[in-house]
């Protein structure tokens, strides 16, 4: 009897583990979905299928079985299913402008709305679609948030890739009377603001280097890195670029001087070589590298450099220019302080060779480090590992 209990309990616990799936209201009065979503506080997730539709069937016998789909999507949403081709899926679907099947429809409670996608989802990509409907209502009220709320809207807003972020984080900054006034504003201006609201706030940044050390969650370097992405974003802000057409470098110069002078060179040219990459402007960005190996190590340190030649060196290789920029490289004489990572000058060669596939090259380096006495014992362990996978 003790044995049957038992298997009865396990038998209702694995039926209940593989039941879990969307609860759908199938069909339901429209008007009574708008109400239950307004007296719920909850956004509407509305399935717009035909019975006749692949993707459809395999939305309902996959993706809406999955446990992780159900859960998210029962404590979230009002979910509804409508056959688009009767009853008031008829009307449904030329509101909504349906066209094709699936239509996956997020509705406010209004019937607005806010967000689409059509087509069969699996499990993940459904439940990225779900979380980034309600990133857009959280949106609408990014301004009355609270500093710890606007933090993980700001998370989110890097996961979504939203394009207005730039503008909102700006926005919310410049109606703060501190923007470094509590950690949750530190952690908003180290870890999600591109740019800021204006030069002022820059500089306020740039001269309480301290109060964000003082959070405990930051070091120097990363002060530094920061303030060198913040004083690039704000140089290339609508605040300072007043030319829609043109970028105007001198105003990127001028500021990377200013706030962070023992960088200035590097970021400049680097970005410059970039800057031309992207346009496809070859010899301008060849031109910007010459220029930061020719004035390694005085006005570029040796990891700024190492750091451009594994970036750069790819597009070199590609363009058959690789060989006399690299011997200006290796002929770059260490200070004492680089001494010790002499290693770098072939660890570079190593990762331009495996970014372009050049495997054989890549071998022949990464055996001659690993044979070497002056190669640190990580780095062999990390060009093993290399090793192992193409092989």
């Amino acid at each position: 009897m003790k044995n049957f209990i038992w298997a009865i309990c396990l038998f209702m616990i694995t039926t209940s583990a593989t039941a879990a799936e969307i609860n759908f209201l199938d069909n339901p009065v429209w008007s009574t979905v708008l109400e239950k979503a307004k007296k719920e506080n909850k956004v509407i997730f509305l399935d717009a299928y035909a019975t006749w539709c692949g993707p459809c069937k395999m939305m309902d016998s996959e993706t809406y079985k999955d446990s992780a789909v159900a859960d998210y999507y029962n404590t979230n949403f009002i979910n509804v299913k409508y056959d688009m081709e009767k009853g008031e899926g008829l009307t449904l679907a030329q509101r909504f402008s349906v066209e094709s099947y699936p239509s996956l429809l997020f509705i406010n409670p209004d019937g607005t709305v806010l967000h689409k996608g059509t087509g069969f989802r699996k499990g993940p990509e459904f439940t990225d679609l779900g979380q980034n409907a309600q990133f857009l209502i959280l949106k609408k009220s990014a301004m009355g948030m609270s500093n710890a709320e606007f933090v993980k809207f700001a998370s989110d807003a890097v996961k979504f890739e939203d394009e207005d972020f730039d503008q909102i984080s700006q926005d919310y900054l410049a109606k703060q009377s501190d923007i470094l006034g509590n950690a949750e504003l530190i952690d908003l201006i180290m870890n999600y603001a591109n740019s800021l609201p204006d030069q002022k706030s820059l500089a306020y940044i740039a001269n309480n280097k301290a109060k964000i050390l003082q959070s405990g969650n930051y070091t120097e370097n990363d002060f530094n890195e920061r303030l060198i992405s913040l004083t690039l974003g704000y140089s290339l802000s609508d605040k300072e670029q007043l030319d829609e057409e043109t970028l105007d470098f001198d105003i990127v110069k001028t500021l990377l001087e200013k706030y962070v002078p023992e960088n200035a060179f590097f970021v400049y040219h680097y970005f410059k070589a970039q800057y031309a990459l992207d346009n496809k402007e070859t010899d301008e960005a060849l031109s910007e590298i010459d220029l930061i190996v020719a004035n390694a190590p005085t006005k570029v340190t040796f990891d700024q450099l190492c750091n451009a030649m594994m970036n750069m060196g790819p597009f070199l290789l590609n363009e058959g220019k690789l060989d006399p920029i690299l011997k200006k490289f290796e002929d770059i004489k260490l200070t004492e302080k680089d001494a010790d990572n002499a290693y770098m000058k072939d660890f570079v060669k190593a990762i331009i060779y495996i970014k372009v596939k050049d495997f054989e090259k890549f071998k022949g380096i990464a055996n001659a480090m690993i044979a070497s006495n002056s190669t640190p014992e990580k780095v062999k362990d990390d060009l093993k590992t290399a090793l192992d996978r193409i092989k």
